[in-house]
């Protein structure tokens, strides 16, 4: 019987090759892509809610199977590539949420283009005061998730050519928007990016980013929203639990056998 490896056991378990990667190194990733002139990079992320999506939700699997990278936004998932034998550190995790404001910055200064579709109309307009005061050189496009007609998005982006795509309708609209409108747009990278937005413009709470540091940030998140998040928090890391035994051990007796 042939043996599970390392990367086919992370592969079959995140649905895609998943690399802890620190923020810094994550958009220098996305900078030579960018001077590289590839097309449609896609760049996923995985916490603990994306990790049951992915083994409940087709849809979801899919597009993890099409992302080209991978990196970690919820720290519990850290430990979990560490028991499928890849060293990380907690600098090799970080959220959108967190970084957003570094990362338009940083594409003011390297001259990105960027395009942000999602969160609704009123969030998109207090975004754009936001950015504008706070980055006037930065070159992007906010454009709200509530459209019926995909193919005039799709028109707006593609004539906009933004260097990096980010779709915040969250999780799992962003992932099917991407998986069925990537091959028609014409971006150098393409990203999901949850509630980023809404949390920028204060229309959510955002969580201090110590409690992100030690992977609390979801307790902050519940208590401030536990309609909507206790199934989340609360059921689902359980759910996932028996299929990540599962692929541990299926992983640990192969590499048994290869040894």
């Amino acid at each position: 019987m042939v043996a599970v490896t390392a990367v086919d056991a992370r592969r079959h378990y995140f649905g895609t090759q998943m690399r802890p990667l620190a923020f810094a190194d994550w958009l220098a990733e996305i900078g030579a892509s960018i001077a590289s002139g590839q097309q449609r990079r896609l760049l996923g992320h995985h916490n603990l809610h994306s990790l049951y999506l992915r083994h409940r939700d087709a849809g979801v699997a899919e597009f993890y199977r099409r992302c080209d990278e991978c990196y970690v936004d919820g720290m519990p998932v850290l430990p979990i590539l560490a028991a499928f034998g890849v060293p990380t550190t907690p600098a090799q995790r970080f959220s959108l949420m967190d970084c957003f404001s570094d990362l338009l910055a940083h594409a003011e200064a390297a001259q990105w283009r960027l395009y942000y579709l999602g969160s609704r109309p009123e969030v998109v307009s207090r975004a754009e005061t936001l950015i504008s005061q706070q980055f006037p050189a930065l070159r992007i496009t906010l454009c709200h998730g509530y459209h019926d007609d995909s193919e005039q998005v799709i028109a707006d982006i593609n004539a906009r050519r933004p260097d990096l795509l980010l779709v915040g309708m969250g999780m799992p609209r962003q992932e099917y928007w991407l998986r069925d409108h990537l091959p028609a747009l014409q971006v150098k990278c393409a990203t999901p990016s949850g509630a980023t937005l809404d949390y920028f413009a204060g229309a959510q709470a955002k969580p201090p980013a110590f409690l992100g540091r030690i992977g609390l940030a979801w307790l902050y998140r519940l208590l401030h929203d536990p309609k909507r998040l206790w199934k989340r928090y609360l059921l689902e890391p359980w759910a996932l639990l028996p299929v990540t035994l599962r692929q541990w051990i299926r992983w640990q007796r192969g590499a048994r056998r290869d040894t």
